[in-house]
This record gives structure tokens, C-alpha cells and sequence, in this order.
């Protein structure tokens, strides 16, 4: 992998979210489908507010970030593409659809269960719906996401 990529993940991986969060602003304002009858300032703060700790959270709880499981993983010889040969665009993509897979069936659990839809529900109670509805979640909701994320990675590897 890129010694860039690795040694400025923090970075990158903040680039990418504002290169597309200003995209989706933009794309918002030149093309709104709906009028807003709330005001999207405070709604704006509440909800980058929100993400904001969020992400101080998730790097205070956790001394690794995906990417470093993914090292952990890859350098003690865990997971399925440890065991079975495969070429790294392979392995990317079958990882890259076995995340999301599993990112879409915690939402439909987060749905389906009282317990986690009581924390899910931050995300659906927001009073209009944006670019910020996206990032809006209750702070246990990313703790066990995080979890889960880690989890499926160990079991992929590399």
C-alpha cells in the first residue's frame, strides 16, 4: 500500500469527506428538491457538531482505525485472503462489497431492533433532510459500527 496514503490516513481520508461533503453542499444548492422550513444554519451546527464528536469519540475510544486493523490483520496472518491466495484487486473489490453489504444489513438491523433503533433514530429525527442528515448519528450507533467494521475486516484480512 502507499507509504503516503498510510502515514497521512487521517488526512486522506478527511480530504475525501469534504472533497464530496462540499460536492453534495453545492449540488444542493444548485439543484434543491425540496424548500427547508427550518433554518439549516442551526441545523447544519447541531448536525456537523454532532459528526465533529462523533470523530473525536471513535479516536479517543479506539487506538486504531480500520486501516490499522487492516494491518494488524494483514501482518498476523488473519482472515480469508490470508488463508486463500487472491490478487489485490480482487481482494478489494470482494472487501469493498462484503463492507457494504455489512453496512447495509446493520442499517436494516439498526431498523428492526427496539434497542438500536432507539440510538438509529438521531439519524432519522433530524427536522429537514440534507447532506448533514447523512453524517448525523448517536455516538454508541458509531461505536458499534466501528465494531462491526472491525470485525469484518479481521475476518477478511489483509
Amino acid at each position: 500500500m502507499n507509504m503516503f496514503i498510510l502515514d497521512n490516513e487521517i488526512y486522506v481520508r478527511l480530504g475525501f469527506f469534504l472533497g464530496i461533503f462540499a460536492f453534495m453542499v453545492i449540488w444542493e444548492i444548485a439543484a434543491p428538491r425540496r424548500a427547508f422550513n427550518t433554518s439549516k444554519i442551526s441545523r447544519w451546527y447541531n448536525n456537523i457538531t454532532i459528526t465533529f464528536l462523533n470523530s473525536v469519540v471513535i479516536r479517543l475510544i479506539f487506538p486504531v482505525t480500520a486501516m490499522g486493523v487492516a494491518l494488524i490483520a494483514k501482518e498476523r496472518g488473519w482472515g480469508i485472503f490470508n488463508i486463500f491466495e487472491t490478487g489485490d484487486w480482487v481482494a478489494g473489490i470482494i472487501a469493498i462489497a462484503a463492507l457494504d453489504l455489512i453496512i447495509y444489513l446493520q442499517h436494516v438491523l439498526f431498523h428492526r431492533m427496539p434497542a438500536f433503533w432507539r440510538l438509529h433514530m438521531v439519524h432519522h429525527t433530524d427536522l429537514a433532510f440534507d447532506v448533514t442528515t447523512g453524517i448525523r448519528f448517536h455516538p454508541i450507533e458509531i461505536i458499534l459500527s466501528m465494531l462491526i467494521k472491525f470485525a469484518v475486516i479481521i475476518v477478511l484480512g489483509q
